[in-house]
């Protein structure tokens, strides 16, 4: 037996995390997981700084669609300090109906800071989260990124989250495919 926070470390966070009838972790099937289209954003952010829609324009690159949107900010480089946790950027909620109408595919976003959610934008982290799980767009949070950059090419990504039954989300280990 052990106890852990599920939300901790690289995890994804389901819609049940904000939405009341929203999808468990436990609700989808192993091929949910595999992510065939995804596209790296790039996008330094500064402490405390709100990721929005006009912000990260200029940084997608060209793409028709994609299933998953990977953005890395390079906040990761915080990760062990007070710094990561205290000024982490937060993410708008604009990004939201951006990505829906830019992507017809979109399933999920994963990034490289503690949360959709920084103390700074504490209400607007909130709306952001509903707004994403409110369209059954999973957030992958946490993530790992200095490996990768924008002269990768970036293949598929398979999720592996714990899956614990009625779970509104869980660790995660992130496996992408890359070439350079």
């Amino acid at each position: 037996m052990f106890s852990m926070d599920n939300h901790l470390g690289t995890h994804v966070d389901a819609p049940f995390h904000f939405v009341k009838d929203g999808l468990r972790i436990s609700d989808y099937k192993a091929c949910d997981w595999i992510f065939n289209s995804p596209v790296l954003i790039e996008k330094s952010l500064e402490p405390g700084e709100l990721l929005t829609q006009e912000s990260i324009e200029e940084s997608l690159p060209e793409v028709d669609d994609a299933d998953i949107v990977i953005i890395k900010t390079g906040f990761e480089k915080y990760r062990g300090t007070n710094k990561y946790w205290e000024l982490a950027p937060g993410y708008s909620s604009d990004l939201c109906n951006y990505f829906l109408n830019k992507f017809k595919s979109i399933k999920a976003i994963g990034f490289d800071s503690i949360s959709l959610s920084s103390l700074k934008h504490r209400d607007e982290g909130r709306i952001a989260h509903k707004e994403f799980l409110s369209n059954n767009i999973r957030i992958f949070e946490d993530l790992q990124l200095s490996t990768i950059s924008s002269k990768s090419k970036l293949h598929s990504i398979v999720a592996l989250p714990l899956v614990i039954d009625g779970s509104d989300g869980g660790p995660c280990t992130i496996i992408a495919n890359i070439s350079k």
